[in-house]
């Protein structure tokens, strides 16, 4: 089974957010879609782990009306992962390890996505190894040194299962709130971290001020 993407019923998206992975981190639930984000609006749903769901959902919607200043409304949010299948639970601590294959097929779908939806303004790619993928695998680029490292260390790929690790030292903090163009097109691309970070915490404390840095745009 494959999540699906969460796509606004009534108004046209102005942003497209892309998660990580289907699953809860510690859960073989998989979303129906994307980080559960039909909590969110449908009030009806009450199973037992409505909360965790609810609140990832939450979390998602909330960090982009935060970051842009309520200038961007969770009715005009598209969401989808880099990959929308299950895969192997990381490691205790660790991250999972999206394969080359699905992050191929996955950037395949977000440039479907854009293309099928030209009144998207905005990409905000979570989480560094994401980003990672979208720069390798050409949809938009900050630099060589970020690529180099943020690649996966070759003892996390090669574990069983899998996970991820990169080879360099808090890489994401390069392009975190940074701005950049997706290639060939108009799109603004703006790398932020997980639903699942935000509020930002004490762990996350150094973000902060690329998350200022991202409200200063919108405050234009």
């Amino acid at each position: 089974m494959k999540t699906l993407d969460w796509k606004p019923k009534e108004h046209a998206p102005r942003a497209l957010l892309i998660g990580h992975d289907p699953r809860l981190q510690n859960s073989n639930t998989q979303a129906e879609y994307v980080l559960f984000a039909n909590y969110f609006f449908d009030n009806t749903i009450k199973d037992r782990s409505f909360k965790s769901k609810y609140g990832l959902a939450a979390s998602a919607f909330n960090q982009i009306t935060d970051i842009t200043n309520g200038k961007i409304k969770p009715e005009e949010i598209y969401i989808t992962n880099l990959c929308n299948s299950a895969l192997p639970h990381a490691p205790k601590s660790k991250t999972v390890y999206i394969p080359e294959d699905k992050a191929v097929e996955g950037n395949e779908n977000i440039k479907r996505i854009v293309k099928e939806n030209p009144s998207i303004e905005y990409i905000f790619p979570m989480s560094l190894q994401v980003n990672y993928w979208l720069q390798k695998l050409g949809l938009y680029y900050s630099s060589a040194e970020f690529v180099e490292k943020s690649t996966p260390k070759a003892k996390g790929i090669q574990n069983e299962p899998p996970y991820y690790e990169p080879v360099g030292k808090s890489p994401f903090l390069m392009i975190c709130g940074n701005r950049y163009q997706v290639a060939g097109g108009t799109q603004t691309v703006i790398p932020i971290l997980h639903a699942k970070c935000f509020p930002i915490n004490k762990q996350f404390r150094a973000y902060e001020p690329a998350y200022e840095k991202i409200r200063n745009y919108f405050r234009i």
